[in-house]
């Protein structure tokens, strides 16, 4: 399912989530959860090739 999001909104989210990753890693907060969000995040990259996208 192609479930990407438009370049722009990818970036500001992307750059807000990073922030937050940042922080809750620096305290410990949530660890397993944090990489599985971020993993997510990868997934809905405008940027990967159509051939990735399953």
């Amino acid at each position: 399912m192609d479930n990407r999001i438009p370049a722009l909104q990818y970036v500001l989210f992307s750059e807000a989530f990073q922030k937050f990753a940042a922080l809750a890693r620096q305290y410990h907060f949530y660890e397993d959860d944090v990489a599985k969000m971020e993993v997510s995040l990868f997934e809905i990259s405008p940027y990967r090739r159509k051939d990735d996208v399953k």
